[in-house]
């Protein structure tokens, strides 16, 4: 399957709520604008006096997308576009927060995979300007070093409203080395300006560091599509050059099952003898043991553990209990069960990280966005 772009970048949207970030997501991605929006964190109140959008996917109206529970514990949203810079195509994913104070502490860890942060205030809302310097504050703490950043000064529009000066924006800017633009999501204006500015700013400063990375998740990619395609059944039904779109691996780790060194299949038979339950045997993909902790760990694991530090569900582990680890019972065919999960994007890029708690049944929404998101 031909890759439709060369490398992956993460891009951020932070201020206050009400600055309008998520207008300047939807009118770059979709080229869409709606006056009227509700927070990228929907309360309940709000969704049930919108009943005509429960069935949408974008959080504003009138083509609003649903919120579950754990989108909203979450705080952030994202679309996703590829764009041609340099000759180069890359494919952005941007990242829209909650503004709101209360949900500062959770997306936060979303600020050390953001390789480019747009900082946003509101021409008509001196308080927004004024609390830019908390959110740099907060970019300097949390963001990795050297993370690109661009100052907006969003709804450019509303001049006759206007509190801030586009010479107080261009020397705040100035005097934290950013680049600034005013933008109007309603009129369109910098909009494609900012974002393209911004990629270009990302790919300067990470061009051998991303096509280093590129070159090792493709080749993980290619090998589970082999492994996939090749355990298919030959014939007419299975001719067509389709890539498979969900991929399940299994890597058992060395405290897996009380069995230091067992091997695939030892694996498999301690799981459908557990006592004193009827079982369970994975129907997916079960790996050899690696080492998923410690001083051997496996390169994947310490990747992925470094770029989704925290798992997304709260993390409480029901195998800290000796006792139930030699006696609870596997019944259900569910891999919640001493797994923790990692679930991954189309682009190969780390998406989410759940407990061994979390059952793998309630991860089917976001696998559902991420596949609506490939087409």
């Amino acid at each position: 399957m031909a890759k439709q772009y060369d490398v992956l970048f993460r891009l951020l949207l932070i201020g206050d709520s009400g600055v309008g970030k998520t207008c300047l997501l939807c009118r770059f991605t979709d080229n869409e604008f709606h006056s009227s929006h509700i927070s990228t964190i929907a309360h309940t109140n709000a969704m049930e006096m919108s009943k005509q959008s429960i069935m949408g996917y974008d959080v504003i109206l009138p083509i609003t997308r649903r919120l579950n529970h754990l989108d909203a514990i979450l705080g952030v949203d994202f679309k996703m576009k590829t764009i041609e810079v340099d000759g180069v195509k890359v494919r952005i994913q941007i990242w829209d927060t909650a503004g709101q104070e209360r949900y500062q502490t959770i997306t936060k860890q979303y600020y050390r995979r953001a390789q480019g942060i747009f900082l946003v205030y509101d021409i008509s809302s001196e308080r927004s300007y004024q609390h830019i310097m908390k959110w740099v504050s907060d970019v300097d703490e949390y963001a990795p070093e050297g993370v690109q950043k661009i100052l907006i000064g969003n709804k450019a529009d509303e001049e006759q409203k206007r509190q801030v000066g586009r010479e107080q924006g261009q020397q705040l800017a100035k005097e934290y080395g950013m680049d600034f633009y005013e933008t109007s999501a309603c009129t369109n204006l910098n909009i494609k300006e900012s974002f393209t500015r911004l990629t270009e700013l990302v790919l300067q400063a990470h061009r051998k560091e991303l096509d280093g990375l590129r070159t090792r998740t493709s080749n993980e990619l290619a090998l589970a599509e082999l492994e996939e395609e090749e355990g298919k059944p030959e014939g007419p039904a299975n001719s067509s050059k389709t890539c498979w779109r969900l991929v399940v691996l299994g890597f058992p780790c060395n405290q897996f099952g009380h069995q230091e060194n067992c091997q695939n299949e030892e694996i498999l038979n301690s799981l459908k003898y557990v006592r004193p339950g009827g079982g369970y045997q994975p129907t997916f993909r079960l790996t050899q043991k690696c080492e998923v902790n410690g001083q051997n760990e496996h390169p994947v694991f310490a990747y992925l553990k470094d770029k989704l530090p925290y798992p997304y569900d709260d993390p409480f582990s029901l195998m800290t209990d000796p006792k139930l680890i030699m006696w609870s019972p596997v019944r259900r065919s569910d891999v919640a069960w001493n797994f923790e999960k990692f679930l991954i994007g189309p682009e190969g890029e780390p998406f989410r990280r759940y407990s061994r708690t979390f059952q793998t049944i309630n991860i089917e929404p976001d696998i559902k966005r991420l596949l609506k998101v490939a087409i």
